[in-house]
Order: C-alpha cells, then sequence, then structure tokens
C-alpha cells in the first residue's frame, strides 16, 4: 500500500483524526522514508490481489514500540525501585467498563504481562552485568586502567556520549582497548568502584577499585 492510500484510508476511518491508532506490531513511533532496496524488501498487494515482494521505488518504514520494548526503555538494573518506576507509567482509562471485573481483568492482565516481561530482561541484563563487574575487577588486579572523560558532567550534552564511549582504557600491556558497554558498565555501575579526581592523565577521572 502507499503512503497516500494509507493516508485516504485513514481519512476514510476518521475524519477528525482525533482517533487513536490500534494495529499489529505495536505503537507508530516514526517514519522513516527510504529505498526501496534499502533494509530488505517490502511487501504489498498489487493491482491484480497479488502479494508482492519489491524492492523498487521507495518505501517508508513505520516504526512501532510494543510492550516489551517500552520495559526495556527504562529498565535500570541499578534502581532498587525500578519495577515500581516502570510500573507507575502504565496508566489505565478503562472507567468505560461498566462492569468492575472487566476493568481489573484488562488491568491485571496487562501488569502480569508487564512483570514478567520486566523479570525475563532484568536477569538477563544483570547476569550481563554481573560477568561485566567481575571482568572489570581481574583487569584492574591485572593492572588494567581506566580513565572517564570529565565532559561526562556536561549537563548541555544531550544525549552524553561521555558516559560509556570515549573512555581511556589502558589494558595490561598498555594497549587501549575500545570505549564501550561492554568494557565500561562493570567499573562505571559498581559499587566495588570510585571514581577519583587524581590528575593522572589531563582531563579525565581515573576509576579505581575502591580499598
Amino acid at each position: 500500500m502507499k503512503t497516500k492510500e494509507f493516508i485516504k484510508l485513514l481519512k476514510e476511518a476518521d475524519p477528525s483524526g482525533e482517533a487513536h491508532i490500534r494495529m499489529d506490531g505495536g505503537i507508530p513511533q516514526y517514519a522513516e522514508l527510504k529505498e526501496g532496496y534499502w533494509d530488505g524488501p517490502y511487501t504489498y498487494i498489487d493491482n491484480d490481489g497479488n502479494y508482492t515482494l519489491s524492492i523498487n521505488g521507495m518505501k517508508v518504514d513505520i516504526y512501532c514500540i510494543d510492550i516489551d520494548e517500552f520495559i526495556e526503555k527504562y529498565l535500570n538494573i541499578h534502581d532498587t525501585n525500578n519495577w515500581e518506576y516502570i510500573k507507575s507509567k502504565l496508566k489505565f482509562e478503562l472507567g468505560g467498563y461498566v462492569n468492575s471485573g472487566q476493568r481489573n481483568e484488562r488491568k491485571d492482565n496487562l501488569l502480569k504481562n508487564a512483570k514478567e516481561i520486566y523479570d525475563e530482561q532484568y536477569t538477563f541484563h544483570k547476569k550481563y552485568f554481573d560477568e561485566s563487574e567481575k571482568r572489570s575487577i581481574k583487569n584492574i588486579k591485572e593492572n588494567w586502567r581506566y580513565y572517564q572523560n570529565k565532559l561526562v558532567d556536561d549537563k548541555t550534552l544531550i544525549p552524553n556520549m561521555h558516559h560509556y564511549y570515549t573512555w581511556k582504557i589502558y589494558n595490561a600491556n598498555g594497549r587501549e582497548e575500545g570505549s564501550n558497554i561492554h568494557n565500561v558498565e562493570g567499573v562505571y555501575k559498581s559499587n566495588k568502584f570510585e571514581r577519583l579526581d587524581n590528575n593522572k592523565k589531563k582531563g579525565y577521572y581515573e576509576w579505581k577499585l575502591k580499598i
């Protein structure tokens, strides 16, 4: 379907443009115009009713967010009240159901599903972090050095890439390692490390194991 056809369909269904969209795949977030061949082909029904796989012309990718992605967006394994915060972001406008049982069932089903998703994501990310922390402790005991760019404190930088991506990390042989979440999170988010402003490297904080 072409965008003009989709727009026409929406206008016919809701001339006011005020209705909310419900569709498989989640809640639409944004759209991006691309060449038909970019990021793989698209599908449409042609004028003869054929289901067609194509890379011709242009396409618009519509990106949606589902409940899994919504929870992952706010997931923070280092916040002890994280689930309560995420739960507070789940709102319910179900007053139109006269039967309170229907209201509660809809609400409880979403909360139950969301909590299961949260627990699964938390378990995965916590395991990943624990491995990262353990690896970082081993590295620093083997004389790795971790320096974080002081621009991390610049509140005008949104987003601030210096939280994870501009560190100077040197392994035991003095060779520089990559600055990324894999190499940094186990130090940066662990309560077993501390940040020192010791001028060992100009413009950087040094992170070391707490004594």
